[in-house]
């Protein structure tokens, strides 16, 4: 059963990786949003820093967000949502494989492929330009080395997340509302669209406590010193406890899901 989950996040790894155009047109796109948002962030800043937060460290923050945009917005495989709102996903109930687990691979494959089409360039290009608007590099070698675990957790606990979609797919016969809904409050709590730092500090004290800060938020505050090596271990071990939780919860409601399901039609 394994290889055949294997399988999967291999057929849908190469098929993402044919999408070069779609990956060029992202790439232009991240790059002009990323200006964008240090621009406005920088308008705001009325100093060098806002509470150990610079502004050096805030272009970095935005930069390491473009690059790994694809990894960090949740979202569902473009299919799923497809088969569910039109009845096809009855044929998936014939094949003897769990479903969560095939959605969850599937979209996993997608987004690692269009992640690694992306993210060079953009990483590239942001730290040739100047001071204040350029990725720097992380603050130490272990705290790259902390950067890389966390974001591969961020990017696991991004799909378990993407997974309360297609379960309220299948409540709403609407994928694109309910993917909107979903990516709209993660990113947006997640410090997607506002960095969590920037933000009033009983917001953070609110936002520390639930899983969508460890997407994105956690590995780019570790990789440009925002976070100390000591409290990154201990927040990439909570983030483990929120994978397996959010895994967890959408195993059980998409599994309630299936036993409602009622496909009508010929």
């Amino acid at each position: 059963m394994k290889n055949t989950y294997v399988s999967i996040f291999k057929m849908e790894f190469k098929g993402e990786l044919q999408y070069r155009a779609k990956a060029i047109s992202g790439i232009a796109t991240q790059f002009f949003w990323g200006i964008m948002y240090i621009c406005l962030y920088m308008a705001f800043m009325s100093s060098d820093s806002v509470d150990g937060f610079t502004i050096t460290q805030m272009a970095s923050y935005i930069w390491l967000g473009q690059s790994f945009f694809a990894l960090r917005f949740p979202g569902i495989h473009k299919s799923a949502g497809y088969e569910i709102a039109n009845g096809n996903v009855c044929y998936k109930f014939t094949r003897p494989i769990n479903l969560y687990n095939q959605w969850f691979t599937e979209y996993l494959g997608e987004k690692l492929a269009s992640t690694l089409l992306r993210f060079l360039p953009i990483i590239v290009i942001a730290s040739l330009l100047p001071t204040n608007y350029a990725l720097s590099m992380p603050v130490n070698f272990t705290a790259f080395i902390l950067f890389i675990i966390s974001l591969i957790i961020g990017g696991l606990l991004c799909v378990s997340i993407s997974m309360f979609s297609i379960y309220l797919t299948f409540v709403t016969l609407s994928p694109k509302g309910t993917t909107t809904i979903v990516a709209t409050i993660a990113n947006l709590l997640g410090g997607a669209i506002i960095p969590i730092p920037l933000m009033p500090s009983a917001i953070q004290n609110v936002l520390n406590f639930l899983p969508f800060r460890y997407i994105s938020d956690l590995p780019f505050r570790i990789y440009i010193g925002n976070i100390s090596i000591t409290h990154g271990l201990i927040q990439i071990g909570i983030s483990l406890i929120w994978l397996l939780i959010t895994i967890v919860i959408g195993k059980l409601l998409i599994k309630n899901a299936l036993k409602k399901t009622i496909i009508q039609g010929g």
